[in-house]
């Protein structure tokens, strides 16, 4: 079971751009928490804990407001025009028995048998979303790709997820592959035309810091 990161939130008001950015200058967050039917409410999280947290690829935090403790998940973070810096966050409340849709990064361990052979390691999947119980969020997933020979890939039905986690990629996109030296890459697939993105906790470029303000 995963640890949730203990965290100090202060109430705020929502009152726009100019209140968040004098939040900011006080090395605080703005964030919105909502879900469970109840109304939202805007706090702050303390800048510092919250990027060691983001750091360290936390999902669930246990939040302190005005001396109640609340379980939720990070929904959403927003990041400055440099990419850099954590700007709003949005906070969805959870319990332990319900099952949620995160994102966890994928990392491949070892050195596959087909780079000796000449050929090259591509990554083509760096992260998955994953539906899983809010107990069971792993903090990533890990591939031993030493036996991959060259021309060979693993893909999603290849990855050994712990028990309850269901991967909701196709199982055959390929995660990664050995290439000969010289040949393309193989790119990802892209999302269908009409098809819904999935709501992933990282970096979101499209919008600007000042368009989201709670």
């Amino acid at each position: 079971m995963p640890e949730a990161t203990r965290m100090k939130a202060e109430m705020r008001k929502p009152s726009g751009t100019r209140a968040a950015r004098t939040l900011r200058r006080k090395s605080r967050v703005p964030a919105i928490l909502y879900g469970h039917r109840e109304e939202p409410v805007a706090v702050s999280l303390p800048a510092h804990d919250l990027v060691v947290a983001l750091g360290h690829g936390a999902h669930l935090l246990e939040l302190d407001v005005k001396g109640s403790s609340t379980r939720c998940l990070i929904k959403e973070v927003q990041y400055d025009h440099l990419d850099e810096d954590p700007v709003h966050v949005d906070l969805v409340r959870v319990s332990l028995d319900e099952r949620v849709q995160v994102v966890v990064p994928i990392e491949l361990r070892g050195v596959p048998a087909g780079v000796n052979e000449g050929g090259v390691l591509d990554q083509i999947m760096g992260e998955i979303e994953v539906d899983c119980l809010v107990t069971e969020i792993p903090e990533a997933t890990r591939i031993r790709v030493a036996s991959l020979g060259l021309n060979e890939s693993l893909r999603v039905k290849d990855l050994d997820l712990p028990e309850g986690v269901r991967p909701l990629a196709e199982p055959d996109d390929p995660v990664c592959t050995v290439r000969p030296l010289g040949e393309e890459p193989e790119e990802e697939k892209p999302a269908e035309e009409g098809e819904a993105e999935p709501e992933i906790i990282g970096r979101d470029e499209k919008e600007q810091p000042e368009d989201k303000e709670k």
